[in-house]
Parts: structure tokens; C-alpha cells; sequence
């Protein structure tokens, strides 16, 4: 039996050290970050079968720059936004990004723990999103642009 790795990244140590125990205590392999730059480094050099990301952290990128990265690296990974502040242009924005479930914190571990072994039972292969450059998105509502 293969067991799953969730890569878990999330600048709160309170927030990450609790996941990290539960998601261990239900049998997944965590490996668990502190911030985008570790979580890009981890998705570069690991196979990740779950993300598990927060959505706002400190520094350079957010919570979708990972997403990003695990969807072109590992597109079978399951992917899963953490957000305190679960706004609707948020949460359209990870379903633009391909994130499979934007779940609103504090989050309870037992529907985390049913929603990441659904979503590993019947996995969605996502496709790439096509690259445009900016100037072809602008010109995609020119007049408005203008």
C-alpha cells in the first residue's frame, strides 16, 4: 500500500504542527513548510499526491503561486486552498487556477481527512492552462482595455 504524501505549507506553526499531527496520526506521509519558497522547493524535488496550502503567506507568492506549480509539476495531485478569509473573488480565483476545494478555516479534521481520501479515490487529471502572453489578454476586451 502506498501511502499518500500531502505537502502542507502554511507560514502559521500552530496551524502547520496540528495538521501535520493529524494528517501522520490518519496515515499520510506530511511534509510540512513554512512558506511558498519551501513549498516550491519541495514540489521541484518530491512527488506530492496533496497540497495542502494556505492561501495568504508572507513573502514572495501566495498560496496560489503553489498551486500553480504542483498543477504543471504533478497534475494527479489533489489540491486543496486553506483560506481564513474565504472570499467569493478568492475562491473563483483557486478554481481558475485548478485548485480542486477552497476550504475556509479553522478547518475540521475529520472533513479534511474524508475530502483528501475522496479526492485521492477519484482523482481529475487537470490540463495544463493555456499560456497568452499580456498583450493578448488585453486585447481580449480591447475596447474595455482602451
Amino acid at each position: 500500500m502506498v501511502i499518500p504524501r500531502v505537502l502542507l505549507a502554511d507560514d502559521d506553526e500552530a496551524v502547520r504542527s496540528m495538521l501535520q499531527v493529524a494528517l501522520e496520526r490518519d496515515g499520510f506521509e506530511v511534509v510540512a513548510v513554512e512558506g511558498v519558497e519551501y513549498a516550491l522547493s519541495c514540489i521541484a524535488k518530491e512527488n506530492v499526491d496533496v497540497l495542502l496550502t494556505d492561501l495568504r503567506m508572507p513573502h514572495a507568492g501566495d498560496g496560489f503561486t503553489v498551486v500553480g506549480a504542483v498543477r504543471n509539476t504533478h497534475p494527479r495531485a489533489v489540491t486543496l486552498v486553506l483560506s481564513g478569509y474565504p472570499f467569493l473573488d478568492e475562491a473563483s480565483s483557486a478554481v481558475r487556477l485548478q485548485a480542486d476545494a477552497v476550504l475556509a478555516k479553522p478547518i475540521e479534521i475529520a472533513l479534511l481527512r474524508e475530502l483528501i481520501r475522496e479526492k485521492l479515490a477519484h482523482p481529475v487529471v487537470w490540463e495544463a492552462l493555456p499560456a497568452e502572453s499580456v498583450a493578448t489578454i488585453l486585447e481580449h476586451d480591447l475596447a474595455a482595455t482602451i
